[in-house]
C-alpha cells in the first residue's frame, strides 16, 4: 500500500514537472520586451563574466576566391571588471578554443583544428585588451595583443555597445565585435593561397554581473 502511494506521488511530481516546463515558455512570451539602456555609464561597477550560452565566435575567410568560409569557435570564455566612472579603463580578457571548430562536419572540423589552427600545439586563443577607445554613439575600438599560433602582435577590435539589462534579477551587458588580421602574421600558412591570408573574426557577446 505505501509502495504504491509512493509511486502515485512520483507520478505527480512528473506530471508537474511537465506541466511547468510545457508552461515555462508561454510566461516568458508574456513578459515585457527588456528595458535596454544604451548609456553605458548606467551599468553598475563590477566584475562581468562571459555568458556562454549567449556568446559566439565566427570566422570568415575566402576559399579559393569563390565565397567566404565561416566557422564558428563554440568554447568561448572572457571577463572584466567595470566602473561605470571610468568605462576606457576596463580591461577585457577573451580565450577561444582552437579544438572547437564546429563546420557541421566532424571530420573537417578535426582536419582545420590540427591541421589548420595547429590546436595540439597552440591549445588557446587568447585576446587582451590594452586600450579602449571610445567613438560616436554606441562604436568604440578595443585595442589589444592576439595570442594566437604562439605569436602575440597587436589588433584592433572594432565594438558596437549593445547596452545594458537588469531583468530576472540579473544584470549583463553586450556588445558585438569585429577585427581582421592575416593569418600569416602569426606564423598560420597552411593552404594560402588556395585559403585566403586575411581573417575576419566576428564576436557576439554578453557579459553577466557576477
Amino acid at each position: 500500500m505505501l509502495a504504491r502511494r509512493l509511486a502515485l506521488v512520483a507520478a505527480s511530481l512528473s506530471l508537474l514537472g511537465g506541466l511547468a516546463l510545457l508552461g515555462a515558455p508561454a510566461a516568458l512570451a508574456q513578459m515585457p520586451a527588456p528595458n535596454v539602456i544604451k548609456d553605458p555609464k548606467a551599468a553598475p561597477a563590477g566584475v562581468y563574466k562571459l555568458d556562454p550560452r549567449h556568446a559566439s565566435a565566427t570566422v570568415k575567410l575566402a576559399h579559393m576566391g569563390l565565397s567566404h568560409y565561416t566557422l564558428r569557435l563554440d568554447t568561448i570564455a572572457g571577463s572584466y571588471t567595470y566602473d561605470p566612472a571610468h568605462p576606457t579603463a576596463t580591461q577585457v580578457s577573451v580565450t577561444l578554443d582552437p579544438k572547437s571548430v564546429d563546420t557541421g562536419d566532424t571530420k573537417f572540423n578535426e582536419e582545420i583544428s590540427d591541421k589548420f589552427l595547429d590546436a595540439g600545439k597552440f591549445p588557446t586563443i587568447t585576446f587582451t585588451s590594452t586600450k579602449i577607445i571610445a567613438g560616436a554613439g554606441d562604436r568604440g575600438e578595443v585595442e589589444g595583443i592576439l595570442d594566437f599560433h604562439g605569436v602575440q602582435k597587436p589588433v584592433t577590435l572594432h565594438v558596437t555597445y549593445r547596452g545594458f539589462v537588469e531583468m530576472m534579477k540579473q544584470q549583463r551587458m553586450g556588445f558585438s565585435g569585429e577585427a581582421t588580421f592575416k593569418r600569416s602574421d602569426f606564423g598560420a600558412t597552411s593552404y594560402i593561397p588556395l585559403v585566403g591570408d586575411e581573417i575576419t573574426l566576428l564576436v557576439e557577446v554578453e557579459f553577466a554581473k557576477q
